[in-house]
């Protein structure tokens, strides 16, 4: 069809009188002889431009190579510069930019060209000879033309009909109409168009919003139009995770600048909202987009929108809003995500409804299945981490003989075993020890034990109080010789558990069974059964806690049987008797015990001041050395600064007495920065004195 169409189009052009119209013709045959398969002659300028074209009266055929050519589609149609009518200029009216001469430019004829110029005539198809040779080219010679070529005319010879329709489709980066100040094609039919949304997608989906919104200013640049899709991907690239909340604003901003477009927002534009507001603490920002996404567009999250709602409700502490979605979600049979497990998790930890985490974990192990897949270790170390931390020793004891078994050499090797760090360790321990479990201390030392971690006296200590909590003295007292044994120092308070297990029922018999516990170590032959002074030090400070002073001493007197020696906290303890035990307190005893400890060269520290001070404090009499301890106290505490307590019972006392030494006593508290404590003495009365506190 392409071939009779072309002769045609020439024969009438030989018959024109006009030299311009002729040259037009011939230039139109040229092309389209070389569309047909022919050697390609770039195009003499046209006399008008394409839109002026009409049909042939004589031949029938359009004079438009858009029609001629219509595997071109409208790519010829884009070919033409647009002018402004106003502004033409005569001359111009046959100017139109050529063929695509090059691979990066178009080439404008120019208006200057000769008027008078009269193209070679020619007779089409003359000597057609198939298998002829050009002998100026020395190649193959081209079907239906004519052997000698127009003067000054470059000739090409495309191989194949392949590559003549490479040449006649502009590439991606064609963007000629945006050079020329005319509005480009902006549709994916359009390869350039295409090429540049391809970018902006990809650059949206790895989370880059500063080179989408570049890309974007880029395309406007070429004079391309606005697109949903490119409003889109803009929101698409504030959505991504990496962002979180902070490209919150400027999402919002681009729902409303595309909705002042013309656009209609679509679900993928909503759900990148909500998936922003999945990390925003904004409530109503999030109720305002989710009620616009109902009942303006009639569009219902689905369940990937479903987890970010839900996630909002857990970041904004909506948490029982949270669990009624989840049932809800669950009871329709809707998959919840595993990470929305862990959020579910983590909230419920914060606020210690550790039971409610727990019937989560079991919701989550019936969706994810068993722990082969290797994700619920994670979750199991989560709901564990909660557990120990609120100390629930029902949750932390199940999840213990769920999933805690002993480490593997390479711990990469195994993804059915949770391996807790050190520090989720030490809060199992201290759970175990606030309920006195020792087996699962144990199971605790034993992980411990095999990752080579050196023990602390905090170990120790909740080892102790979990056997001292379950009734198990001997163990207890076995481990503080464990902890003599590895050079662990303990503390005062190691032991607390052990007196408080003595103390528990008020009965001294439970003292007088612990004091048979250490006679017995003594006897015993087992290196580890021996008595240490931690441990004398709890038998002595629990016969006090009970107010029996008098067992008391008789237990310190047993020092030497039972292979001891006293050390400054067995006096403190016996000095806090003399307090506690009588009324007033028992000076005389008190000055008896002093002596023998700076016989024994202990040296006191602060508490051992402190007992001396409210022994002489609350005489009847005389309370004029409470002073003095006061003064020696200063040298011994560092930096002279004594704790707030001690001048609270020195001034209560001198209240009571109407003491004028009363005013520089609270004067020295606001010297000392004790102003919490001075308020409740300002403006006292002589006659009421406040209630002293720790006395």
């Amino acid at each position: 069809m392409l071939r009779p169409a072309a002769n045609l189009v020439y024969a009438d052009a030989a018959q024109c009188i006009c030299p311009r119209l002729a040259l037009l013709t011939q230039a139109r045959a040229q092309a389209s002889r070389s569309v047909s398969g022919t050697r390609r002659v770039h195009a003499a300028p046209r006399r008008q431009s394409q839109a002026g074209w009409t049909r042939d009266q004589k031949t029938g055929f359009s004079n438009d190579l858009t029609e001629t050519l219509g595997f071109l589609g409208t790519k010829a149609g884009t070919r033409e510069t647009r002018i402004d009518k106003g502004n033409e200029d005569p001359r111009r009216k046959i100017q139109i930019s050529s063929l695509r001469d090059d691979g990066t430019s178009y080439k404008i004829d120019s208006p200057q060209a000769p008027r008078n110029r009269t193209p070679r005539q020619r007779a089409p198809f003359v000597n057609f000879k198939p298998n002829s040779r050009n002998p100026n080219s020395g190649g193959p010679q081209t079907r239906g033309r004519n052997t000698h070529e127009p003067m000054g005319q470059e000739r090409h010879e495309p191989a194949t009909s392949a590559q003549m329709l490479q040449q006649m489709i502009p590439p991606e980066d064609d963007h000629k109409d945006a050079i020329n100040g005319d509005i480009p094609d902006t549709s994916m039919g359009n390869p350039a168009f295409a090429k540049l949304m391809r970018r902006m997608r990809d650059l949206a989906n790895h989370g880059e919003p500063a080179e989408v919104f570049a890309q974007a200013k880029d395309m406007a640049a070429k004079g391309y139009a606005p697109t949903l899709e490119a409003y889109s991907c803009m929101i698409q690239a504030c959505a991504h995770p990496k962002n979180g909340a902070r490209m919150q604003e400027t999402a919002i901003s681009l729902l409303a600048e595309l909705k002042a477009e013309g656009f209609v927002p679509n679900s993928t534009i909503f759900h990148n909202l909500l998936k922003i507001f999945a990390h925003s603490p904004d409530y109503l920002s999030m109720e305002a987009v989710l009620k616009e996404m109902k009942t303006v567009y009639w569009i219902e999250p689905d369940t990937e929108g479903a987890q970010y709602i839900l996630q909002h409700y857990l970041a904004t502490g909506q948490i029982e809003r949270a669990l009624e979605m989840f049932d809800e979600r669950r009871s329709k049979g809707e998959k919840i995500h595993y990470n929305t497990y862990m959020e579910i998790i983590k909230a419920l930890g914060r606020v210690n409804e550790v039971e409610e985490a727990m019937r989560i974990m079991f919701e989550f192990q019936k969706e994810w299945g068993s722990l082969s897949a290797g994700l619920q270790p994670i979750a199991w170390y989560e709901l564990l981490n909660i557990a120990a931390s609120n100390y629930h020793i029902d949750g932390v004891s199940y999840i213990w003989r769920k999933v805690v078994q002993t480490p593997p050499a390479n711990p990469g090797t195994s993804r059915n075993t949770l391996n807790p760090d050190d520090g989720l360790c030490l809060k199992v321990l201290n759970t175990a020890a606030r309920h006195g479990n020792p087996k699962l201390a144990l199971e605790v030392f034993r992980i411990l034990t095999l990752r080579g971690v050196p023990f602390q006296e905090p170990h120790f200590a909740a080892l102790i109080a979990a056997y001292a909590r379950n009734g198990e003295l001997t163990p207890a007292f076995r481990a503080l010789t464990l902890m003599r044994n590895q050079n662990i120092q303990t503390t005062p308070t190691t032991a607390n558990a052990i007196v408080e297990a003595l103390t528990s029922t008020g009965s001294i018999a439970n003292v007088d069974s612990a004091y048979a516990t250490l006679k017995d170590f003594v006897n015993s032959s087992n290196k580890n059964e021996v008595v240490e002074i931690t441990g004398f030090n709890a038998v002595l400070a629990a016969c006090v806690k009970l107010g029996d002073l008098e067992r008391a001493l008789g237990v310190y007197t047993e020092c030497t049987t039972l292979n001891v020696a006293p050390n400054t906290e067995t006096f403190n303890i016996l000095f806090a008797g003399c307090v506690e035990c009588s009324s007033p307190p028992n000076k005389e005893l008190a000055m008896f015990l002093a002596n023998e400890m700076k016989e024994m060269g202990l040296r006191p520290d602060f508490v051992t001041y402190e007992e001396l001070l409210k022994v002489s404090l609350y005489q009847q009499g005389d309370y004029e050395d409470a002073f003095v301890y006061l003064e020696e106290m200063k040298e011994v505490v560092e930096g002279g600064k004594v704790r707030p307590m001690v001048y609270e019972w020195i001034a209560a006392r001198l209240h009571e007495k109407g003491d004028e030494r009363f005013n520089m006593v609270v004067e020295e508290m606001k010297s000392l920065g004790y102003g919490d404590y001075v308020q409740q003495w300002e403006g006292a009365s002589k006659t009421t004195a406040p209630t002293p506190t720790n006395i």
